[in-house]
């Protein structure tokens, strides 16, 4: 285990698959902020996350966002005097020993701000045993060890954003100030995105992610907003995101059920968007 090293995992109702993940850094850190944005909790559930022994369990009773409830534990480790934190989505699964990589990765140079393990879906991916570590953009949030003093100078996650894209925002807001993102995998987080799978279609292989149509609208909303922001500093980032937007529509369109409702919140979000309305969906 390396010292000075907290975890912080952000909950929405979570079952029993979370226990083993968390189960599965719980010995490489030496906290985890276990910050629950559930209206109602599972007392079952909740009472096997509390007896693993290095947990603080906060309930917010609400959700409140993924950024809202990231910020929350980011605090508490710097109240408590830690000088990396990593941070975790409750469906994410540690590789052994991928704390003490990332560590040493990040260690190296104080214009790192964020060591991040490659994410590994066994659902679409192969694993790749080239060993690489190099400089990205961005990376998702689970997997990542975050320095925060970078994190004190750079400010807390965007919380008007609520969900998606809160990561994509925070890594160019780091990178735009000068500091680095490094991934490497050498270790690997085990993630499934949304419910993603490997689908045929004719000659070409697709792979939608079957997120429900409010996550969509948050997808929609928040990438025109950061790609506003951002497109000075990062031309390229912009490009390459707004191909991921057509390849991720043409997955919708070809592989996904209840086209028309998320077509519609699609457009929602880019109307929202338009009319800067932010913050936590509401019917309007």
């Amino acid at each position: 285990m390396c010292s000075n090293l907290a975890a912080v995992t952000v909950l929405f109702n979570p079952d029993n698959l979370t226990i083993e993940n968390l189960s599965s850094y719980s010995s490489q850190v030496d906290k985890i902020y276990v910050i629950d944005n559930s209206e109602a909790t599972n007392k079952h559930i909740v009472d096997k996350i509390i007896s693993i022994k290095n947990v603080e369990y906060i309930s917010n009773q609400k959700n409140l966002g993924i950024a809202a409830a990231l910020n929350i534990g980011a605090q508490k480790a710097i109240e408590d005097n830690y000088e990396f934190l990593l941070t975790m989505d409750q469906d994410s699964k540690a590789s052994e020993g991928m704390i003490e990589t990332l560590y040493n990765i990040i260690k190296t140079n104080e214009q790192i701000a964020i060591a991040a393990s490659e994410h590994f879906n066994p659902n679409i991916h192969k694993m790749d045993t080239t060993q690489k570590t190099y400089e990205v953009n961005y990376t998702m949030t689970s997997g990542n060890l975050l320095r925060l003093c970078a994190y004190k100078q750079a400010g807390g996650f965007l919380e008007k954003l609520f969900i998606d894209y809160v990561d994509h925002e925070y890594c160019l807001r780091l990178r735009s100030q000068g500091h680095k993102i490094i991934m490497t995998n050498e270790t690997y987080v085990y993630h499934i995105l949304g419910n993603s799978e490997k689908k045929k279609f004719l000659f070409w292989n697709i792979y939608p992610t079957h997120h429900s149509p409010l996550r969509l609208y948050y997808r929609t909303r928040n990438r025109f907003y950061v790609n506003r922001t951002y497109k000075k500093y990062f031309p390229d980032y912009v490009k390459e995101d707004f191909k991921n937007q057509l390849i991720e529509f043409f997955y919708l369109l070809l592989g996904e059920k209840n086209l028309i409702r998320k077509i519609k919140m699609i457009i929602k979000g880019y109307s929202d968007y338009r009319k800067g309305n932010f913050g936590e969906y509401e019917h309007r």
